[in-house]
């Protein structure tokens, strides 16, 4: 790795949802902080594309593919990572699924399948890495969650439930461990410029029946800051939560959010 970047030098950082987005940015940041990374997604074909990308900025990394909604799955995404690196230091949960619909219409399977995804999914990373980390008595966990753990919006129940769910996991699991040198915390952004927003927005502004330019300008224009946030700045608080420096702050949720209300 070139530079003289030190900050995560030796540690190991796994990370789903890692091919894009948030999650993408994180592996940038981590890896340039010398990180040794496992990037992870459902998608293989964005796990192709992203490796690379990873590799070519002289970051060690592997990419494997795993779905967090299958513990085997899983347990198998944490052997790999520890077979390849003997340790897992970081956790990043970043992967997400969406889906929106009120409730008298809503399909069982896919409100199930949010819920399984964005919460039961941390449950299962938790679960596979923590062995490593209790064996070490150090780790960091973070989990993406958002805005919609404090507040709402009609249509999206699903996603709601599932991180605010993702806040009990956060507050729990961060009591469980909190004698073992391990951090459990939870960020928590509003509309983040990645591709998955653009789903989520086009998918309002289907329902709305309005272009998906005149919504995203909506939102952008209730923010105080007038902007949303980029997966980097997402990424930077990540940076601090896995430091040394943020080694007392634990089972907490915090909010980067252009200075939108939640």
């Amino acid at each position: 790795m070139g530079g003289n970047h030190v900050l995560l030098d030796g540690k190991v950082a796994v990370i789903t949802g890692g091919a894009s987005g948030i999650g993408l940015a994180t592996a940038k940041r981590f890896g340039a902080e010398g990180a040794k990374l496992c990037v992870s997604t459902s998608n293989q074909e964005k796990l192709d594309q992203a490796v690379p990308v990873l590799r070519g900025q002289d970051y060690e990394v592997i990419g494997v593919r795993a779905n967090v909604r299958q513990m085997k799955e899983v347990t198998d995404l944490a052997a790999v990572a520890l077979k390849t690196f003997g340790r897992i230091d970081i956790l990043v949960c970043s992967h997400g699924y969406s889906h929106f619909s009120n409730v008298v219409d809503e399909d069982e399977e896919e409100w199930i399948k949010v819920v399984d995804t964005d919460l039961v999914g941390c449950f299962r990373c938790s679960k596979a890495v923590l062995p490593a980390m209790l064996k070490q008595r150090w780790g960091r966990i973070i989990y993406v969650a958002a805005t919609s753990s404090f507040r709402c919006e009609a249509s999206w129940t699903a996603k709601c439930s599932a991180k605010s769910g993702l806040l009990g996991l956060t507050r729990g699991l961060a009591l469980e461990v909190a004698g073992q040198g391990i951090t459990v915390n939870a960020i928590c952004p509003a509309w983040v410029r990645t591709e998955r927003a653009k789903f989520a927005v086009n998918e309002q502004a289907k329902r709305q029946g309005k272009a998906y330019e005149e919504v995203w300008e909506k939102i952008v224009n209730s923010y105080p800051m007038k902007r949303v946030t980029e997966p980097e700045e997402q990424a930077d608080l990540m940076l601090y939560l896995v430091s040394e420096a943020a080694r007392g702050l634990t089972g907490q949720a915090i909010a980067l959010t252009a200075g939108a209300e939640w």
